[in-house]
């Protein structure tokens, strides 16, 4: 069970490696400073007295048995239990997180700080060396400030990077519709208008007719029966209407210069397929979600009126496990659907009550 405590940022698995070790020299703190090729790493005992000098160590597997191998051959030469050896560094990146997964799998504690707290912790703010970066992420790890815990392990990782990916593909997709209606308001004026040509914007019908030859040329030449069977193929709900529609209204725009129509066309072609890929892709990565949230409690967050697949992994994927995050209340705060609460003056003060963040 938690321990209630006035220092609720402490993390509880630093508090009991110093409270099971029982003397602060008893224990080793080794900070961490990530990089890319070489990563630059100090040994310190619990009393914050420097136990080797900054060293680099290499982002990979020699590197890593390096490491072990000179934390277990100091643990022993000055008395300390393995077990009250524990890692730390600012977030992570990309280019570091097998490392530190490596140093997890192989049982080692390794603590995250935040990098913004790690810089005020500095002896000099405004500089920035290795040195001085890594007397911040011990003095952190030390008072510690740290998160031993990963946000998400397991399936909620994997959901959250599906999430995450997918999210990003839909910001793709949009610029890719953007782009689009740029070069169809040049080639055909008001094409993308549902109310001009009774055809949906970016259904399969509209893609159908902007990827081949598009113009209103090509469309008032069309015959009309084939047009309504090609309407009718990619699921226009009324062909023969919105056939006449759209070939009355492509007699009735400005046509572009033909100088600059086939280029035009072109440009046109290869942002369809382009969309239509991210389509796909979101499409794949929307089944995959749906998998990896069958595997979650998340999975009842479906049966809520207006809660969908997509929804639904989002929320649990940025959550996490239930059963290993802080108190409700805290989630509630994050969510921002309580109100903010300013109260002064002693238990008898006045208590304001303000409105409950955007946030949610």
């Amino acid at each position: 069970m938690k321990k209630r405590t006035i220092f609720p940022y402490q993390s509880q698995e630093l508090n009991t490696i110093f409270e099971e070790a029982g003397n602060n020299a008893k224990v080793m703190c080794i900070p961490i400073d990530y990089a890319k090729k070489e990563h630059v790493v100090m040994f310190c005992n619990g009393h914050g007295n420097i136990l080797r000098k900054p060293f680099p160590i290499k982002n990979s597997p020699k590197g890593i048995e390096y490491l072990t191998q000179q934390v277990l051959s100091s643990c022993h030469h000055r008395g300390i239990d393995p077990k009250y050896a524990f890692f730390g560094g600012e977030d992570v990146g990309s280019y570091a997180e097998n490392f530190i997964n490596t140093l997890r799998s192989g049982g080692w504690i390794v603590a995250g700080v935040n990098a913004h707290d790690a810089k005020k912790q500095r002896a000099n703010v405004q500089a920035s060396t290795d040195v001085l970066d890594l007397m911040g992420i011990a003095s952190m790890l030390l008072n510690r400030r740290a998160n031993c815990s990963p946000a998400q392990t397991g399936i909620y990782r994997n959901l959250r990077s599906l999430t995450r990916h997918r999210k990003k593909l839909v910001d793709m997709s949009t610029e890719e519709k953007n782009r689009i209606y740029t070069v169809v308001d040049q080639i055909f004026p008001g094409f993308l208008d549902e109310k001009n040509t009774g055809i949906s914007p970016f259904s399969n019908s509209s893609l159908y007719l902007m990827a081949d030859r598009f113009s209103p040329a090509q469309i008032r030449r069309r015959k009309r029966q084939k047009l309504i069977d090609t309407l009718r193929r990619y699921g226009t709900v009324k062909p023969e209407v919105s056939a006449d529609k759209l070939q009355l209204y492509a007699a009735h725009i400005l046509n572009t210069p033909t100088e600059y129509l086939s280029a035009l066309q072109i440009s046109l072609a290869q942002h369809i397929k382009h969309f239509k890929c991210l389509q796909e892709s979101i499409e794949q990565l929307e089944k995959e979600m749906a998998l990896w949230l069958a595997q979650t409690q998340g999975a009842f967050l479906t049966t809520l009126r207006g809660i969908g697949i997509v929804l639904a992994a989002g929320a649990t994927a940025e959550i996490g496990d239930p059963t290993k995050q802080k108190p409700v209340a805290n989630l509630v705060s994050y969510s921002g659907i309580i109100p903010r609460v300013k109260q002064t003056g002693g238990p008898e003060g006045q208590t304001r009550t303000g409105k409950v963040s955007k946030r949610c």
